[in-house]
């Protein structure tokens, strides 16, 4: 047991100081440690960044159609954010809408607004997700016909509205 022990330090020190040897900095303005700046459409990964990189949306088919509706308010003390179905040709084909808001502080918030086991979503269903009053990512998902669209990927910045 002593000497698997023993190979596992020796084989973790090895790897330790084999990376250690691809850390030199480099010339391209990235400090030693840090990481180098992502693409458009990649988040950072989590944090307050990954709210300024929507990535892209889908067309729904047109027979499919679904109109959904996002609002800001504009009241710093309460600065929350509201999705709204709006109806559409493919709304007796909709299962679920996901809101998520992906907050300027890296806070990520979704709700969603289900099927109800009988009838459709009714026009006018809404969630109120919190915002912050810096730049929030908010992010809709469609269910149709068990397929899901990403219909809405935008920034919302609380200081551009008036």
């Amino acid at each position: 047991m002593a000497g698997k022990r023993a190979a596992i330090l020796i084989l973790a020190l090895l790897t330790l100081a084999l990376g250690q040897g691809c850390t030199a900095p480099t010339g391209g303005g990235v400090s030693q440690g840090g990481t180098q700046a992502p693409t458009p459409n990649q988040p950072p990964g989590p944090g307050p960044a990954a709210a300024i990189y929507p990535g892209p949306t889908v067309t729904v088919p047109p027979a499919y159609n679904v109109e959904i509706q996002e609002n800001r308010n504009h009241n710093p003390i309460n600065p929350y954010i509201t999705v709204t179905f709006r109806g559409g040709e493919g709304q007796i084909f909709l299962k679920r809408i996901l809101a998520i808001v992906v907050r300027s502080d890296g806070q990520v918030i979704s709700t969603p607004i289900d099927r109800p086991e009988i009838g459709q979503i009714p026009v006018g269903a809404n969630v109120t997700l919190p915002g912050t009053t810096g730049i929030d990512r908010v992010i809709v998902l469609v269910t149709i016909l068990g397929k899901d669209y990403k219909i809405i990927d935008m920034n919302d910045d609380y200081n551009s509205h008036p």
